[in-house]
């Protein structure tokens, strides 16, 4: 008898099982798990049962297992259609009813190969190997065909009897126990807001092996030791932790405040901030800086905690930007050097992060704040010489996270988009194919109803978060208004601030999966999305040899920098993928010609 498991999926078995389930009793079963089913889910479950029937014929003595709507652990409902297991092999077919693939079917089968070789506990002790074939049962003829580029299968319904006696072949090694798979652990990485709820309830960030390869249950441990010796020694140190864009410097920084007694985590992200506390119902965990600030400068309020972990450090202002005799950096040193016996400044340092005026200072801001104090400096060998002020300067080859975990699918997001906006053509043409072997999403678009279509069908029934980006000076460059894309607006202080409804309030309007409002790069650093929609605007362009910033700014620095940088925030945001919209303009032919250059592909 069909072995039925209702916390996981909507049927499994053997092929002899399925062979001989009716199929009213089979889709009872799949309805009964899915809850409520629209007519056309069931209209699918039985063209896939019947196909599936013609096909497992042929393979009835065969002892491989059968998983129908097998539920993603703490995925919002994500469900494979099919799953086969045979020995050394796990198949996911999707099966839809057309005669042509669209992207939206790719990228999704895509994602559940790509899911299951990370997250699967089973996948990984038995080192199956896991293979998509996209099933279009509108196809009449016999057809199997692999699809290189995305190393993912097309078959046709009868095109499947041809696919699995080409896998039969193939198969190797003893076959995975049924009730082992279901039972067997999956773990996905969890988003910054996730993690921070783990970590605020005392629960265990998922120990997923991504993670256990950075390098950063070693950095825990050295802040764990560097604070341990300020405090008997009664000394000030300052540690700066570099790392890539979604490296997790803010996990990082966030996991420490919390198991450190004296601690607290502050940043400047206002966006970062209020997303955190309005999703955790909570304003100690994550202080704003500027309220930091506030109490100790207009009020003399001396902080109680001795540890203080200073989010983007690199992005501190300047005495420009303070208005005052003194720096950011001043001022942390001040409150920590002469109100404490002993300290800790924990900086956690971006790369190309620097997006607002009075941030172009940089590091060597802290070196001048620590001139006239005793500071030990800890860093990795980057830094060595940038601290001459520094009584010591003590070298920690780990206090450098240089693996993406917010990309932690596509390792070379961080150094693709770094090649993209230094112009190195060559270099990124080669990351993007690579990306794409990674199962990166990367596409290019002229159409953004095309994009909400592809959206739309990529997600649909799933809890994932999409939603569009766009730079904060769009509108520069051109004449014509830059009306394709609707940025948020600016909340007033008494109500909900819409960028928070952006990521966390799905009954709003501005709730980012809708599609209907782009936020900027000041509203989305540090914070991430699954797919981020990054839409072009008119104030860098490619003019076919190199990037023009349109943008002046008579109080930046370098402007072109800081435009550099806002678009390097724009496309690191996406964790599973990005689409990048180029509105169709002539003002914007070369930059959509880049893009088709370096080998993005159009949605279809």
């Amino acid at each position: 008898m069909e072995h039925k498991n209702r916390n996981r999926c909507g049927w499994s078995g053997s092929i002899a099982q399925f062979i001989h389930i009716e199929e009213n009793e089979f889709i009872a079963q799949l309805t009964d798990f899915v809850g409520e089913a629209k007519d056309e889910q069931v209209e699918a479950w039985k063209d896939c049962y019947q196909e599936l029937q013609k096909v497992f014929r042929y393979y009835e003595n065969e002892d491989w297992q059968l998983f129908f709507e097998y539920e993603l652990p703490r995925e919002g409902g994500r469900r494979p259609d099919v799953l086969l297991l045979i020995p050394g092999e796990l198949l996911v077919l999707e099966f839809k009813m057309r005669g042509n693939p669209r992207s939206s079917d790719w990228e999704q089968l895509s994602s559940y190969v790509r899911d299951f070789n990370h997250y699967h506990e089973s996948v990984a002790t038995h080192s199956l190997k896991v293979r998509g074939t996209l099933v279009l049962t509108f196809i009449n003829e016999a057809k199997m065909l692999p699809n290189k580029e995305k190393q993912l299968y097309l078959a046709s319904g009868s095109g499947l009897v041809q696919f699995i006696a080409w896998l039969k072949n193939k198969a190797k090694g003893k076959i995975v126990n049924r009730e082992e798979f279901l039972q067997a652990q999956y773990e996905r990485l969890p988003t910054i807001v996730e993690a921070a709820r783990a970590i605020m309830q005392h629960e265990p960030i998922p120990s997923i092996r991504k993670v256990n390869n950075t390098n950063i249950p070693q950095v825990l441990d050295s802040l764990s030791s560097i604070v341990a010796e300020a405090r008997t020694t009664r000394a000030h140190h300052l540690v700066l932790l570099t790392g890539v864009p979604g490296a997790g410097k803010t996990l990082v920084g966030l996991q420490f405040s919390h198991m450190v007694d004296g601690a607290v985590y502050l940043s400047g992200n206002g966006p970062l901030v209020d997303v955190l506390q309005d999703a955790l119902g909570n304003k100690t965990f994550v202080q704003a800086l500027k309220n930091f600030k506030w109490e100790y400068l207009k009020h003399g309020v001396i902080p109680k905690e001795n540890v203080f972990i200073f989010d983007e450090a690199q992005r501190a202002w300047d005495s420009k930007k303070m208005k005052k005799d003194f720096s950011e950096p001043d001022l942390m040193v001040q409150i920590a050097q002469d109100q404490k016996e002993w300290s800790v400044i924990i900086g956690l340092i971006g790369e190309g992060q620097e997006i607002y005026e009075g941030e172009e200072g940089g590091l060597p801001l802290w070196n001048t704040a620590i001139r006239n104090g005793a500071w030990t400096v800890h860093s990795n060998e980057n830094l060595v010489g940038q601290f001459p002020h520094a009584i010591q300067h003590e070298i920690h080859q780990h206090l450098n996270l240089n693996v993406s975990l917010r990309s932690h699918l596509a390792l070379g997001l961080h150094s693709w988009v770094h090649h993209l906006l230094t112009g190195n053509i060559h270099q990124v043409k080669t990351e993007t194919q690579q990306l794409k072997q990674d199962r990166f999403t990367l596409y290019v678009s002229r159409d953004i109803e095309r994009i909400r279509d592809f959206t739309q069908q990529r997600y649909q029934g799933q809890v994932k978060q999409i939603g569009l980006v766009t730079s904060s000076r769009r509108e520069y460059g051109n004449r014509q208004p830059y009306s394709f894309v609707k940025g948020l607006p600016v909340g007033s202080r008494y109500t909900t601030k819409p960028y928070v409804s952006y990521y966390n309030h799905e009954e709003s309007d501005y709730f980012s999966s809708k599609l209907q409002f782009a936020a900027s790069e000041f509203e989305t650093q540090g914070l991430e999305l699954d797919l981020a929609v990054v839409c072009w605007g008119y104030d860098l362009t490619w003019n076919g040899r190199e990037w023009v910033d349109h943008f002046k700014d008579r109080n930046l620095i370098d402007p072109k920098r800081i435009r550099l940088n806002s678009y390097r925030v724009l496309l690191t945001r996406g964790r599973d993928g990005m689409i990048i919209y180029i509105p169709d303009i002539p003002h914007l032919d070369a930059t959509y010609g880049l893009f088709k250059e370096i080998g993005l592909d159009e949605l279809n």
